[in-house]
């Protein structure tokens, strides 16, 4: 499964100038004073500024995709488990644990068992 950015519901809270929010903040905002313009435009940010912000998020929901994939097949780890399923299971959890070693995010891909 490829990574997927989710511009709009970011996984955690990120901070600008005191003010909190969740999500890109290349995107429209949708209603009120502001309607049509980005959090990009509204606080002034740099292009610098927006590329961190975005880097920064998409690991965050890659870790989380990641947390709850393994979170999944914790129960191999258990000692009444046969060694043939925990050896199909380990490459898995492994791979799982390396895709905050790529690089880029947008290059992740997550294993799917038996790979």
């Amino acid at each position: 499964m490829k990574f997927e950015y989710d511009m709009l519901n970011y996984v955690k809270d990120h901070t600008y100038k005191n003010n909190i929010f969740r999500f890109d903040p290349t995107l429209e905002i949708p209603e009120g004073d502001e309607s049509g313009k980005s959090l990009k435009e509204i606080y002034g940010m740099s292009d610098n500024e927006v590329e961190s912000i975005i880097l920064d998020e998409k690991w965050t929901q890659i870790r989380k995709i990641r947390n709850e994939l393994l979170k999944e097949t914790d129960w191999v780890s258990g000692e009444d488990v046969p060694q043939t399923i925990k050896n199909k299971h380990f490459p898995y959890r492994q791979s799982l644990r390396d895709v905050t070693n790529i690089e880029n995010p947008d290059d992740v891909v997550f294993p799917e068992i038996g790979e």
